[in-house]
Protein backbone atom coordinates (compact mmCIF):
# COMPACT_ATOMS: atom_id res chain seq x y z
CA UNK A 1 0.00 0.00 0.00
CA UNK A 2 1.16 3.68 -0.84
CA UNK A 3 2.38 5.12 2.33
CA UNK A 4 1.92 2.19 4.55
CA UNK A 5 4.99 2.05 6.78
CA UNK A 6 5.63 -1.62 6.36
CA UNK A 7 8.23 -1.72 9.42
CA UNK A 8 5.39 -2.01 12.00
CA UNK A 9 4.74 -4.90 13.86
CA UNK A 10 1.50 -6.30 12.20
CA UNK A 11 0.81 -9.73 11.02
CA UNK A 12 1.18 -9.77 7.33
CA UNK A 13 -0.59 -12.19 5.17
CA UNK A 14 2.18 -12.67 1.87
CA UNK A 15 1.59 -14.31 -1.70
CA UNK A 16 4.57 -14.28 -3.97
CA UNK A 17 3.67 -15.63 -7.18
CA UNK A 18 5.87 -17.12 -9.74
CA UNK A 19 6.56 -14.90 -12.65
CA UNK A 20 3.77 -15.04 -15.60
CA UNK A 21 1.75 -17.93 -12.58
CA UNK A 22 4.33 -20.55 -14.52
CA UNK A 23 4.78 -23.85 -12.22
CA UNK A 24 8.43 -23.58 -11.36
CA UNK A 25 8.00 -25.30 -8.29
CA UNK A 26 7.57 -28.64 -8.97
CA UNK A 27 11.09 -29.64 -8.42
CA UNK A 28 11.76 -31.34 -5.26
CA UNK A 29 15.26 -30.39 -4.57
CA UNK A 30 14.52 -27.05 -5.71
CA UNK A 31 11.42 -26.71 -2.98
CA UNK A 32 13.70 -28.07 -0.09
CA UNK A 33 16.46 -25.34 -0.63
CA UNK A 34 14.06 -22.32 -0.95
CA UNK A 35 11.98 -23.53 2.17
CA UNK A 36 15.55 -23.82 3.63
CA UNK A 37 16.62 -19.99 2.16
CA UNK A 38 12.98 -18.73 3.94
CA UNK A 39 14.48 -20.37 7.35
CA UNK A 40 17.38 -18.74 7.05
CA UNK A 41 15.91 -15.30 6.00
CA UNK A 42 13.95 -15.40 9.09
CA UNK A 43 16.88 -15.92 11.43
CA UNK A 44 19.17 -13.20 9.85
CA UNK A 45 15.87 -10.92 9.29
CA UNK A 46 14.43 -11.54 13.25
CA UNK A 47 10.65 -12.45 11.64
CA UNK A 48 8.23 -15.00 12.91
CA UNK A 49 6.86 -16.95 9.96
CA UNK A 50 3.17 -18.44 11.69
CA UNK A 51 2.75 -20.68 8.26
CA UNK A 52 4.05 -21.13 5.11
CA UNK A 53 3.15 -22.60 1.22
CA UNK A 54 5.22 -22.97 -1.16
CA UNK A 55 2.53 -24.41 -4.15
CA UNK A 56 3.75 -24.58 -7.94
CA UNK A 57 3.34 -21.47 -9.17
CA UNK A 58 2.64 -19.12 -6.14
CA UNK A 59 4.12 -19.29 -2.29
CA UNK A 60 1.81 -17.69 1.05
CA UNK A 61 3.32 -17.01 3.93
CA UNK A 62 1.93 -15.38 7.50
CA UNK A 63 4.64 -13.86 8.83
CA UNK A 64 4.98 -10.99 11.51
CA UNK A 65 8.21 -8.34 11.46
CA UNK A 66 10.09 -8.59 14.93
CA UNK A 67 9.86 -5.34 17.18
CA UNK A 68 13.13 -3.88 15.58
CA UNK A 69 11.53 -2.31 12.64
CA UNK A 70 12.13 -4.99 10.02
CA UNK A 71 10.78 -3.76 6.93
CA UNK A 72 8.62 -6.77 5.19
CA UNK A 73 9.16 -5.34 1.66
CA UNK A 74 12.89 -5.42 2.44
CA UNK A 75 12.58 -9.32 3.87
CA UNK A 76 10.38 -10.44 0.97
CA UNK A 77 13.27 -8.55 -1.77
CA UNK A 78 15.85 -10.52 0.04
CA UNK A 79 14.23 -14.15 0.38
CA UNK A 80 13.29 -13.64 -3.53
CA UNK A 81 16.70 -12.59 -4.72
CA UNK A 82 18.64 -15.49 -2.74
CA UNK A 83 15.52 -17.73 -3.30
CA UNK A 84 16.53 -16.63 -7.50
CA UNK A 85 19.83 -17.45 -7.19
CA UNK A 86 18.68 -21.22 -5.71
CA UNK A 87 16.66 -21.47 -9.31
CA UNK A 88 19.44 -20.26 -11.03
CA UNK A 89 21.52 -23.63 -9.48
CA UNK A 90 18.62 -25.86 -10.66
CA UNK A 91 18.50 -24.73 -14.46
CA UNK A 92 15.60 -21.67 -13.82
CA UNK A 93 17.49 -19.37 -16.12
CA UNK A 94 14.44 -16.71 -16.24
CA UNK A 95 13.12 -14.68 -13.55
CA UNK A 96 11.40 -16.76 -10.82
CA UNK A 97 8.93 -14.34 -9.44
CA UNK A 98 6.65 -11.81 -10.26
CA UNK A 99 7.98 -8.15 -9.50
CA UNK A 100 5.44 -7.49 -6.88
CA UNK A 101 4.37 -9.17 -4.16
CA UNK A 102 0.89 -9.18 -2.19
CA UNK A 103 0.50 -8.43 1.22
CA UNK A 104 -2.86 -8.19 3.49
CA UNK A 105 -2.38 -6.80 7.00
CA UNK A 106 -3.89 -8.45 9.15
CA UNK A 107 -6.66 -6.36 11.03
CA UNK A 108 -7.05 -7.20 14.79
CA UNK A 109 -10.36 -8.97 14.59
CA UNK A 110 -9.03 -11.46 12.35
CA UNK A 111 -7.59 -14.62 13.70
CA UNK A 112 -4.05 -15.89 12.72
CA UNK A 113 -5.06 -19.18 13.09
CA UNK A 114 -7.77 -18.50 10.58
CA UNK A 115 -5.41 -17.13 8.19
CA UNK A 116 -2.70 -20.22 9.16
CA UNK A 117 -5.56 -23.13 8.44
CA UNK A 118 -6.29 -21.49 5.15
CA UNK A 119 -2.32 -21.44 4.10
CA UNK A 120 -1.53 -24.95 5.21
CA UNK A 121 -4.86 -26.07 3.26
CA UNK A 122 -3.67 -24.70 0.05
CA UNK A 123 -2.40 -28.16 -1.25
CA UNK A 124 -5.47 -29.54 -0.02
CA UNK A 125 -7.96 -26.97 -1.79
CA UNK A 126 -5.67 -27.65 -5.29
CA UNK A 127 -5.76 -31.99 -4.64
CA UNK A 128 -2.10 -31.91 -4.28
CA UNK A 129 -2.55 -33.68 -0.81
CA UNK A 130 -5.03 -35.27 1.17
CA UNK A 131 -4.53 -33.32 4.29
CA UNK A 132 -1.53 -30.31 4.65
CA UNK A 133 0.29 -32.52 6.61
CA UNK A 134 1.01 -34.76 3.52
CA UNK A 135 2.50 -31.51 1.79
CA UNK A 136 5.85 -31.28 2.20
CA UNK A 137 6.36 -27.69 1.25
CA UNK A 138 3.94 -25.93 3.94
CA UNK A 139 4.35 -25.67 7.65
CA UNK A 140 5.00 -23.26 10.42
CA UNK A 141 8.30 -22.06 11.58
CA UNK A 142 6.58 -20.34 14.62
CA UNK A 143 3.83 -20.52 17.56
CA UNK A 144 1.43 -18.12 17.07
CA UNK A 145 1.47 -15.75 20.44
CA UNK A 146 -1.64 -16.01 22.55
Amino acid sequence: MKDFDYSKPFAYFITICAKDKQRIFCNEALNNEIIDCLKQEKEKVRVAVFAYCLMPDHFHMLILPSDSGTDISRFIGGFKSKATRIGWKHGIEEKMWQARFHDHVVRPDEALNDICEYILNNPVRKNLAKSWEDYRFCGSLDPIPS
